[in-house]
């Protein structure tokens, strides 16, 4: 059993709804029932301790920008207009949850209708008046040597539609807020409290050391819960008007239509080659569905499948044009795989119809041109020595046994160590506190950092203590996210605690920033689907093969992997958020979006190559590669069984069984 388990299985792990402090209010969100509409009147009911619009707070949340970009930061309430369906338009804050549900129903809202935009391509309606065709970002995106594209014998096309889907952990976001002695307290379930103290003390205008934020136990997050969100600064601005502490808490409708959502992106690019299978070059364009709003990393989200798009083989040259689009939708975001799955269904179609138009074998194709050593993409990766040959050939000799209804497919997944973690040890009596930077969603770190800090001190495990850290705990640190935690946090732990055992006299605390560039681990994965033609229903196998450089925690990296395909399936079968054409959501609950049920698992084999890295423990990252090979592998095999080229996930039943 792993160190974390005993604690949840007895139903001890704490959230973020089970603290309570004396005195504490609820928050209460009015929201926008139109995609695109102006505010034209906000009534204020008696009942509420406090009523909050656009005129209380004047303030837009953080926003990624680069060179050349539109960027459109998101009010914290909407500043005369109302830009997605469920948008914060006010907030009313009462004495309790029941409350302050029937508290909404007496807040009266005129709006004015307006037309949406939901076209990624060639918009009909230009949601701001000063940003031509609803553009917010384009990149273009060039390297190597242009001049082998005029050397091409053969092209091959695809472009893929990718719908947008909902990070769905099983606890929704919340935050509670205390302000008292000029000290804001936040208390949120997070990916990252530095991240959400950072975002804070930029829109509230205060100082990061009036500002502390802690967080408790993480029920699950896929990336949707790494920033301060609206409500955060609302609570906080309750909290400071009030003078008591301030909670709220997503209900699950909430969460299903608040930012941020993943994908919504179309990728178009063309495969250049030679007729004896030879990869020259790559070209093609990424269009990403912002959103309403800039918020978050969206502006800039539209490169990283751009820059990804060569895969784990050696490609002389790339041309690659990222446009970001604003549409009458909730602002997107980071979900697990943030731009991997994406690249890797793109270049995987390429290779796959290229084998096919070749007559040559996909194993080979793929051999002949996989990455060897340390290499440079003409995009600028680079990607470090792994163990990319021994994935494909562990891979090969399942996939020959079953090749007339499986497909074989490669990635490199990009595990975001850059810049760095922190750690912090100290001696507290016979033992060793360990403070990291990284924290747990479902992952076990507990288990992964005590095994590190104990085998670098040379002490038993009992000995060692893990706090996962809260922003008093640490200078500064950035969090769990892009599968960086086992490897750069895992590095941090063990740079930290050697500098506290080489302290002269075995006391006192030592603090370390443990820097590092990003790193990749190969996999190699085979995609069995039997397709039930009567009910439509596919039936999948999965046989993975990972380059996890040593393998911290075996249990911890195969259930990574299950989880993660179970989620890429269902990203390529059933997970949808469904708008209408007025930009409304189709879908009420979570068995709406299309969320995977249990009896759709499927069958997942794992195999572990331990091919180590260049961090000091040879670690390199899987949180996100089971997402990337599911959701490729199962797009594949389905145009395989099907005969079918498919254009879109999740795929329609109706291309599936041919009606």
């Amino acid at each position: 059993m792993q160190i974390e388990d005993l604690k949840f299985i007895k139903g001890q792990g704490k959230y973020l709804d089970d603290l309570r402090l004396p005195g504490e209010l609820s928050l209460h969100v009015v929201r926008s029932p139109y995609a695109r509409a102006n505010v034209i009147s906000l009534s204020n009911p008696q009942r509420a301790l406090l009523f909050l619009k656009w005129e209380d707070v004047k303030t837009y949340m953080p926003a990624v920008s680069s060179p050349g970009a539109k960027i459109k930061r998101m009010p914290v309430l909407a500043d005369g207009r109302a830009n997605f369906y469920g948008q914060p338009v006010a907030a009313v804050v009462t004495e309790d949850r029941y409350e302050g549900e029937d508290v909404l129903e007496d807040v009266a809202a005129d709006y004015e209708p307006l037309e949406p935009s939901l076209e990624l391509e060639t918009p009909k309606v230009s949601i701001y008046d000063d940003v031509p065709g609803n553009v917010s970002n384009e990149v273009f995106l060039k390297g190597g040597e242009q001049s082998v594209f005029k050397e091409a014998e053969i092209q091959v096309q695809r472009r893929i539609e990718m719908a947008r889907v909902v990070a769905n952990p099983t606890e929704p976001k919340g935050v509670l807020v205390n302000y008292h002695d000029d000290m804001l307290d936040v208390y949120v379930s997070t990916q990252s409290p530095f991240r959400v103290r950072n975002d804070l003390t930029e829109v509230l205008g205060l100082p990061p050391e009036r500002v502390r934020v802690f967080s408790s136990d993480v029920g699950g997050a896929f990336g949707n819960k790494t920033p301060a969100y609206p409500e955060y600064v609302l609570a906080a601005v309750a909290s400071m008007k009030l003078h008591r502490p301030v909670k709220w808490v997503e209900t699950r409708r909430e969460h299903l239509i608040n930012p941020t959502q993943g994908k919504g992106m179309i990728i178009d690019a063309t495969l250049y080659a030679k007729r004896d299978g030879t990869f020259l070059g790559i070209k093609g364009r990424v269009i990403h569905d912002v959103g309403a709003y800039n918020f978050t990393i969206n502006a800039v989200m539209a490169s990283f499948p751009a820059r990804l798009i060569t895969g784990p083989y050696t490609i002389r040259a790339a041309e690659m044009r990222a446009t970001s689009i604003f549409t009458n939708l909730p602002p997107t975001g980071p979900y697990r795989g943030a731009g991997r799955p994406e690249a890797a269904l793109a270049h995987e179609a390429l290779v796959e119809e290229l084998a096919h138009e070749l007559g040559m074998d996909p194993v080979e194709i793929r051999r002949k041109n996989l990455v060897k050593g340390e290499y440079i993409t003409p995009l600028g990766n680079r990607i470090d020595p792994a163990g990319s040959e021994e994935v494909l050939r562990r891979a090969e000799s399942v996939y020959r046994e079953r090749q007339e209804r499986s497909v074989i497919l490669m990635f490199s997944a990009f595990n975001s160590t850059a810049p760095g973690e922190s750690a912090k040890a100290r001696i507290v009596g016979d033992e060793v506190e360990v403070i990291v930077g990284s924290r747990p969603q479902g992952q076990a770190h507990l288990t992964a950092f005590t095994k590190l800090a104990a085998e670098t001190l040379g002490v038993e495990e009992s000995k060692v203590k893990i706090k996962f850290a809260d922003t008093q705990d640490l200078k500064e640190a950035i969090g769990t996210f892009g599968s960086r935690s086992a490897s750069v946090a895992g590095a941090a732990v063990m740079e930290v605690v050697k500098k506290l055992k080489e302290l002269k006299g075995g006391s006192g605390e030592v603090e370390t920033f443990y820097r590092a560039d990003p790193i990749f681990a190969p996999g190699a994965y085979v995609v069995t689907v039997d397709l039930d033609k009567e009910t439509c229903v596919p039936k999948i196998q999965v046989f993975a093969v990972d380059d996890v450089g040593r393998a911290l925690n075996p249990q911890d990296v195969e259930a990574q992997v299950k989880g993660g395909v179970l989620q890429g399936i269902a990203e390529a079968l059933w997970e949808e958020a469904k708008y209408s054409s007025d930009g409304i959501p189709t879908f009420g609950t979570i068995v709406d979006s299309g969320f995977a049920k249990a009896y759709q698992s499927p069958r997942v084999n794992t195999q572990i190559v331990e091919f180590p890295s260049t961090l000091p423990h040879g670690a390199r990252g899987v949180g996100e590669s089971g997402t990337i090979g599911g959701m490729a592998g199962t797009f594949l095999a389905l145009e395989k069984v099907t005969g079918r080229k498919i254009s879109r996930i999740p795929v329609d039943p109706r291309e599936v069984c041919g009606s």
